[in-house]
């Protein structure tokens, strides 16, 4: 029988009373294999990540199943968890920008800083060369009451892998919020999956991490199910969770907030309830914040911290994403370059400008097709970045 072996931080797993540690575990097989990155707790009122990592790294250090490649998981915002606030200084998944990351590894100046430095340090080096084999989940929670749901980058590698982990699918998010780490990290070449996992404070939402963790690493190849305790169980646990919603969303609209702006939600929006445009969703020192258009509430904002307000997401039908996945197996993004209005930026070869006084209909609908997404939108124009690892290796 092949062993594995666990290397644990100095001192205990951190636990729901103590401290967490920055590497919760780390866990090697002696065969080759992927290696998956868990990382939990980037906001600190989120712990219930952790709660699972620590779940899962007990058992592996109290069963030693059978393993292949090496599986790493890690803490984040340890000063914001101790304190039970999202951030303290600055939010830690909106901070990974060339810039910011440019900055840091001269001098940190605040504890979020501090925390990143270190984050960063140890992604690198469990990454390098490593990065085409590299499976990362980002956990999280909400503050609405939410079934457990994931993100992801619209890449075909990242749509392949969470389609097998049973639970709704979210695309387009990246395009809305600056400087996630999953961003960051999905550049360079892994397979990246935001997991939210429940509301905040439901002690469900552990459960829902727990049995994320323990199918993603099936799925990985780094165990069998045969190795994962109740994992039936736990595959019909998340596919009960999803319930009738559709498998697939897509980001539709975002209401930033800022520090000032006085917005209040209305209590009572849980995630993915159906809303119609023009429903009064929030207020704010304006007024009435109303829908922008039919769809589903996404990410209602029910905390003192963070700066989206609320997203509204539709279903996408599984036939574009088979459309999107021939186009970009059949390599057509070049055709994007001879449309009406269309050229390539002067300063970054994969990135097109588009004007939109001549490209009018559905220019982000066939982007999103086509493997690119939007950077930003400015005096008329868009920008859209190909996506550098969309195709599989």
């Amino acid at each position: 029988m092949t062993r594995s072996t666990v290397v644990a931080p100095s001192g205990p797993h951190p636990d729901t009373t103590g401290p967490a540690r920055r590497v919760v575990g780390r866990y090697r097989g002696i065969r080759p294999g992927p290696l998956v990155i868990f990382i939990a707790g980037l906001h600190g009122n989120e712990p219930a990540g952790v709660v699972a990592l620590e779940r899962l790294f007990q058992v592996l250090d109290s069963e030693s199943p059978p393993c292949r490649g090496e599986i790493l998981g890690l803490a984040g915002n340890l000063a914001a968890l101790a304190s039970g606030r999202r951030y303290l200084v600055s939010d830690l998944n909106r901070s990974w920008t060339r810039r910011r990351i440019a900055a840091i590894r001269t001098q940190q100046t605040d504890e979020e800083q501090r925390e990143q430095f270190e984050l960063l340090e140890i992604l690198e080096e469990t990454l390098r060369g490593r990065e085409s084999e590299a499976i990362i989940l980002d956990l999280h929670t909400t503050s609405s009451e939410s079934v457990p749901f994931f993100t992801l980058g619209d890449t075909l590698r990242n749509r392949e892998f969470a389609g097998k982990l049973e639970l709704p699918l979210v695309l387009g998010i990246e395009e809305q919020i600056h400087g996630a780490l999953l961003e960051f990290l999905n550049a360079r070449g892994p397979i990246t999956v935001g997991v939210e996992g429940g509301q905040h404070d439901d002690p469900a939402s552990v459960d829902y991490h727990e049995h994320v963790l323990w199918i993603a690493l099936v799925e990985a190849g780094c165990l069998t199910p045969d190795d994962v305790p109740r994992y039936a169980e736990r595959v019909a646990a998340l596919a009960a969770a999803r319930g009738d919603l559709p498998p697939v969303f897509e980001v539709r609209a975002r209401k930033a907030v800022a520090p000032g702006d006085g917005f209040v939600m209305r209590p009572g929006f849980p995630n993915f309830e159906a809303i119609r445009a023009g429903q009064p969703l929030a207020d704010d020192s304006e007024g009435e914040v109303l829908a922008p258009e039919d769809g589903r509430i996404f990410l209602p904002l029910y905390q003192d911290q963070g700066d989206d307000g609320f997203f509204v997401v539709r279903p996408v039908r599984p036939t574009w994403l088979r459309v999107s996945s021939l186009l970009r197996h059949l390599r057509l993004h070049s055709v994007a370059r001879l449309m009406p209005g269309v050229r390539r930026s002067r300063r970054r070869p994969d990135t097109l400008i588009v004007d939109r006084r001549v490209a009018r209909w559905y220019v982000i609908e066939v982007f999103h097709l086509l493997g690119y997404r939007k950077r930003r939108e400015a005096l008329g124009f868009y920008a859209f970045t190909r996506r550098r690892h969309d195709l599989k290796f």
